[in-house]
């Protein structure tokens, strides 16, 4: 049948054979059709790392795999070690500290003296000027029963630049202080606002001083672990045998270079972020500066080993 009478007429089949055939035909070239777009789109692919990730990946944005290390494991520690450590100006003894490491239960412990407690039977200060730092420690050790490893006994500015060496320590300062001492045969003054304050090595020595001379011991005390607490840390452990260096070459000493090496998987501990030190002080109390009973108990359990 004819629809249209000029060229390009469109005529459908009168019988189901001629329309089987046109059928036939269209069907073929239609998967003759899709058979080359699915090769010629499978080339493409292949030579384009053509992908649905990568097709609606945004540009210029760089995809990176992170890994996380594993944090490597601290090693196992253990013991207690007590140092006496002394601060003197020439023959004069300022004060004591006394500082237990302990690494069983991985925490300092401390108690500041001055220096007219009375040991063994004589004043702390008079032993000093007599025979040195290192019987200042036997007389300790003599009145609490107990052994000091170490002592350490550091000239007042070699003591402050020590200090500031290690770095300022942020300590907050309950009241404003306004102090001068000029009876004292090392004369000192200090005057310092309440709050956080930075202190430094001189300021340190001075407010120790202030403590002790007032009888603020766990005061003293306080301020002595704050500093070990934030001296402790990555960046000292870093230059730690700069500062040992140091530490021998501006003071009198029993810790060897010896000590110094066998020590430090307990300085990889102490200075490690992951640790949490725990900080005890000891209370010290006199009577005609010798200690009472209650204190010499204290003591002696704090710095048993």
């Amino acid at each position: 049948m004819r629809i249209f009478k000029n060229r390009g007429d469109i005529y459908f089949s009168k019988t189901n054979k001629e329309r089987s055939k046109e059928q036939r035909f269209l069907i073929t070239a239609l998967v003759l059709i899709v058979v080359f777009t699915i090769a010629f789109v499978t080339v493409v692919a292949v030579k384009n790392n053509f992908s649905a990730k990568e097709f609606f990946k945004p540009e210029n944005v760089e995809i990176t795999e992170q890994y996380v290390e594993d944090e490597a494991e601290l090693p196992i520690v253990s013991g207690k070690t007590n140092y006496a450590v002394t601060v003197s100006s020439e023959d004069n003894l300022l004060f004591v500290s006394l500082i237990q490491v302990d690494l069983d239960n991985i925490s300092y412990k401390c108690a500041t003296l001055s220096a007219d407690t009375v040991c063994d039977g004589n004043s702390l200060s008079d032993i000093y000027k007599r025979s040195g730092a290192e019987n200042v420690k036997k007389a300790i050790e003599a009145t609490l029963n107990t052994d000091f490893d170490y002592y350490i006994d550091m000239p007042l500015s070699a003591f402050s630049d020590y200090y500031d060496e290690m770095g300022s320590v942020n300590y907050p300062v309950l009241n404003e202080i306004r102090h001068k001492n000029n009876s004292s045969e090392v004369p000192y003054s200090i005057k310092i606002k309440a709050g956080d304050q930075k202190i430094s090595g001189d300021t340190f020595v001075k407010l120790t001083r202030y403590y002790v001379e007032n009888s603020q011991y766990a005061v003293a005390n306080d301020l002595m672990l704050n500093s070990l607490l934030q001296h402790m840390n990555s960046a000292n452990f870093d230059k730690s045998e700069r500062l040992f260096s140091k530490l021998v070459t501006t003071s009198q000493t029993n810790i060897t270079v010896r000590d110094f090496s066998m020590a430090g998987d307990a300085l990889t501990v102490l200075t490690n972020d992951r640790t949490g030190v725990t900080v005890y002080g000891a209370d010290v109390e006199y009577k005609n500066n010798e200690f009472t009973k209650k204190s010499l108990k204290s003591l002696k359990g704090y710095f048993a080993k």
